[in-house]
């Protein structure tokens, strides 16, 4: 459970050499252990529920890490601002098409495939074989629909991230990080962009 009552938008100063206020949210969870996490440029600290700790350490300690997640962050969102968001009215079409194709090359099969709106991910594969595919992927260029399908088709041989699906996966996808950093760009774009949204997402 999530204490909401913690979950406030506060403001640190970073460390002199760094000359940085950075936002960040404080999270209790019933853990053991205390962790931050750095998503769309807010840094979550997340504690165990009847942890206090001080935050100007914990920022201090840790302030290598988190500006580097920061200005990889900064340099993804400086991405997105140049980005075109498509509509391909055939895009269930489109990805029918490409999981036939990666069938064929994988030796595997989703037991079903699926259309929904997703707010965290671009698709997912269950432990049955059910692959699921974000819609707000129509918004994106080809080239990002078909890394999607690779990654989750994938994941009907590898369930897991670990080295030996990345291999797999660069096996049909190269670039396969640069698509990622894409993705995480056109997240970005799909947030700002409520009324092309409106507009098309139907």
């Amino acid at each position: 459970m999530i204490c909401i009552k913690k979950f406030l938008i506060m403001y640190i100063k970073m460390p002199k050499q760094d000359k940085k206020v950075i936002r960040y949210k404080v999270i209790k969870r019933n853990i053991k252990y205390s962790r931050l996490e750095v998503k769309d440029g807010l840094v979550y600290v997340i504690l165990p529920k009847y942890l206090t700790i001080d935050h100007k350490t914990l920022f201090k300690k840790y302030s290598n890490w988190i500006n580097k997640k920061l200005n990889v962050f900064n340099e993804i969102k400086k991405i997105s601002e140049n980005l075109s968001l498509f509509n391909h009215e055939n895009f269930k079409e489109l990805v029918l098409e490409m999981i036939e194709q990666y069938s064929n090359l994988l030796k595997e099969k989703p037991t079903s495939v699926s259309f929904r709106w997703m707010k965290r991910r671009w698709g997912s594969c269950q432990s049955s074989n059910r692959i699921i595919f974000n819609k707000f992927l129509k918004f994106l260029p080809k080239k990002l629909i078909e890394y999607v399908v690779i990654h989750e088709m994938c994941h009907l041989k590898i369930k897991n991230h670990k080295k030996e699906f990345w291999l797999l996966v660069k096996k049909f996808c190269p670039d396969f990080a640069e698509r990622e950093k894409l993705l995480a760009a056109y997240k970005i774009k799909l947030k700002l962009s409520k009324a092309y949204l409106q507009k098309y997402a139907h």
